[in-house]
C-alpha cells in the first residue's frame, strides 16, 4: 500500500499539466508517453490506437466481460463498433465504453464508472522539447475503487495496462 502510494505520487510529479484525473485520491495511475506527428490531435491518436487491437486483447476483453457479468457490471467488447459519424454528428458523446468529458485538440478525456470503480483516460498532446518536428503524447489511467471487487478486478489489470497501451501506441504513425 505504501509502495503503491510511493509510485503514484512519483508519477503525478512527471505529469504535464493539464491533466485529468478520475479523482484526488487515487488506487492506481499510470502514465505513458510516445512522440507523434504534430498534425494529430488526441480524438485521432486514440481513435489510430484502438483502429487494431491484437487477438490476445480482444480474448481478454471478452474474458472481462464473462468474468464481470455475474457482478452486474455491464460488458465493454473492447475497442471495437467505434461509431464516429454520430460523434462527429454530435448526437453521441461516447469513444467505445467510455463517457467523453473533454475533447479538445491537445486533450482528450474518456470516462467510465460504475459501483466499483472509476476510471479515467486522459490523453494529452505538448510540444516535444526534445524534438520541435514531433509532439509528446501522454497517456494518462487514473482508477479510484470503491470496494473489494474494484481492487481485484485493477490486480491483473494494473499489471497488463502498460503493455497493453504501448502494444497500442504501435497503431499510432
Amino acid at each position: 500500500m505504501i509502495n503503491r502510494q510511493k509510485a503514484i505520487s512519483k508519477t503525478l510529479a512527471e505529469l504535464p499539466g493539464n491533466v485529468t484525473l478520475v479523482a484526488e485520491k487515487l488506487d492506481y495511475l499510470d502514465c505513458q508517453k510516445k512522440e507523434i506527428c504534430k498534425n494529430i490531435t488526441a480524438y485521432e491518436a486514440y481513435k489510430m490506437m484502438t483502429s487494431h487491437q491484437p487477438e490476445w486483447l480482444r480474448m481478454l476483453f471478452n474474458l472481462r466481460d464473462i468474468v464481470v457479468k455475474p457482478a452486474g457490471v455491464r460488458a465493454i467488447q473492447g475497442f471495437t463498433n467505434l461509431d464516429e459519424d454520430k460523434y462527429k454528428s454530435g448526437q453521441i458523446n461516447t469513444a467505445h465504453f467510455f463517457t467523453i468529458t473533454e475533447d479538445t485538440a491537445d486533450k482528450l478525456t474518456l470516462i467510465v464508472k460504475d459501483s466499483h470503480l472509476d476510471v479515467c483516460l486522459c490523453l494529452r498532446i505538448t510540444e516535444n522539447t526534445s524534438n520541435s518536428s514531433k509532439n509528446m503524447l501522454y497517456l494518462v489511467a487514473s482508477v479510484r475503487n470503491h470496494n473489494f471487487w474494484g481492487r481485484l478486478y485493477m490486480l491483473p489489470v494494473s499489471i497488463l495496462h502498460p503493455f497493453i497501451v504501448h502494444k497500442l501506441f504501435e497503431n499510432i504513425d
